[in-house]
């Protein structure tokens, strides 16, 4: 079940709300870990029993850390621990990819299994390896309750896209929690707009060119379809972000920040603290310290490390080699970047502004090589953006598709700044006009909400039945 679907939004979670705020505080919990292996099967229900397992497991070992006395059973316990989540991900999700490559590799036939993907497992596997870490360490201090253990793993607003919290993170805030749960529904709301009204829409464009052959391209389809694209993805993963924000504080939870308007970079290195904040987080904190990050004996295994660390996000991405090739593009630009100082080295505006323009045009031929079915069709599609070629039918369609989406265009590019918290920072010197500023944003959002709905039920009842309409956004 997506949380952009109209049976989430009218009848999931206001049921669930409903039914956690009646219930008592001893099993309120309970009732939402309830909730969430509902909403998992819901989605995933084939796959339940095993998500369940896995959870209780996961609980189970990470409680008898905690317990035990003995350091070398606790090493034991938690590489136990950590190989059974990452087997069950690198199972479900790379099995096929490693047969393909084997087969390509000694030219012969594989059989591929029938294997899918259960729900949020790649989230699910970081959570739990945190978890283990982070009490295996003495990091965090485990509730009483291991019913907090399992709902801090399989909370439904977090399960499916994120953000990758810590343990400690998932507390319950005694404060003001009325102006939590209005935060919590203004965010929500904010999300669900940003998903459907911007990434599903321009998702329209970016599906006509990429599956358009790259044979028929001019420069200007290209170029659209990579634009549109880095703005798809951006509000997709952020709208889904702010949902998940959005769920945890009307439950009474706060979330992690996951976007900081990444596409305001100074370099590559630096967007990768403003995009998808938590991976880029847990990768720091699970994979490049331990490793002994920048601060080892020679400089060259500062390189090592962080080659591993960018394979290991490509593989995380998706099971391909494109993915991998993604990965290690960013380990070779954020290496460049480390060596030369660059762009800290420039003393002149000018200087920053360049290389700016350079390190967005790097992102941008990135998402094109991560959104192409292959190696070969990244780079052919990139070389059709960089060298000019023309071609009457995909100009006229170039033509057409601008004139069609324009506003939404225009809409992502400029909600890609942060002109709204400036306005309000620069208005809020003058009360009035800061509360005529807050009531129009106001305004604005739950218009653009009722818009966003009437588009979603669109889609449900325009749609083939046997397509699943009302799960947009799975």
């Amino acid at each position: 079940m997506s949380i952009t679907s109209l049976l989430f939004l009218f009848i999931f979670l206001p049921l669930s709300l409903v039914i956690y705020y009646i219930s008592s505080d001893k099993v309120k919990e309970y009732v939402l870990l309830g909730i969430s292996l509902l909403f998992y099967a819901l989605g995933s229900v084939e796959y339940l029993f095993i998500f369940a397992i896995a959870v209780a497991v996961t609980v189970i070992i990470g409680r008898t850390i905690d317990q035990c006395n003995k350091l070398i059973l606790k090493r034991l316990l938690l590489i136990l621990g950590i190989v059974a989540n990452a087997g069950m991900l690198l199972y479900y999700k790379y099995t096929n990819f490693a047969l393909t490559t084997w087969g390509q590799i000694t030219s012969t036939e594989v059989e591929l299994k029938e294997i899918l993907l259960p729900l949020g497992i790649s989230f699910f596997t970081f959570k739990a390896i945190s978890y283990l870490v982070d009490v295996y360490k003495g990091k965090v201090e485990l509730d009483k309750n291991p019913v907090h253990d399992a709902l801090y793993l399989s909370f439904f607003a977090q399960i499916q896209s994120g953000p990758i919290t810590r343990y400690d993170s998932m507390s319950k805030i005694d404060t003001d929690k009325k102006a939590l749960f209005c935060d919590g529904v203004t965010r929500f709301v904010i999300g669900f707009n940003k998903k459907v009204l911007i990434a599903n829409v321009l998702a329209n464009v970016t599906t006509d060119v990429f599956g358009t052959s790259l044979d028929t391209f001019s420069t200007s389809f290209a170029w659209l379809g990579s634009i549109c694209y880095s703005l798809q993805l951006f509000f997709d993963f952020a709208g889904y972000s702010d949902m998940a924000i959005g769920i945890s504080e009307m439950f009474g939870y706060k979330c992690m920040e996951n976007f900081n308007y990444p596409y305001m970079t100074e370099s590559v290195s630096k967007f990768w603290r403003r995009w998808h904040i938590s991976l880029s987080e847990w990768f720091r904190d699970y994979v490049y310290f331990p490793m002994g990050g920048s601060r080892t004996k020679h400089k060259w295994q500062v390189y090592i490390n962080l080659f591993v660390v960018w394979a290991l996000t490509g593989i995380w991405h998706g099971a391909a080699w494109n993915f991998i090739v993604w990965g290690l593009g960013y380990f070779v630009v954020i290496s460049f970047e480390r060596l030369t100082g660059l762009p800290q080295r420039f003393k002149t505006a000018a200087g920053k502004t360049v290389y700016r323009i350079f390190a967005l045009l790097f992102i941008n031929f990135q998402w094109v090589l991560f959104n192409s079915a292959n190696i070969s069709d990244g780079f052919e599609y990139i070389k059709n953006m960089i060298v000019y070629r023309s071609n009457e039918l995909t100009v006229n369609r170039t033509h057409f598709l601008i004139n069609e989406y324009a506003v939404y265009i225009i809409v992502a590019l400029i909600l890609c700044f942060p002109i709204v918290p400036w306005l309000e920072k620069k208005l809020s010197g003058n009360k009035v006009i800061s509360r005529v500023f807050e009531t129009a944003e106001i305004i604005v959002i739950a218009a653009a909400f009722v818009l966003a709905i009437s588009f979603v039920a669109v889609s449900c009842f325009t749609a083939d039945i046997s397509d699943n309409p009302c799960e947009i956004g799975n």
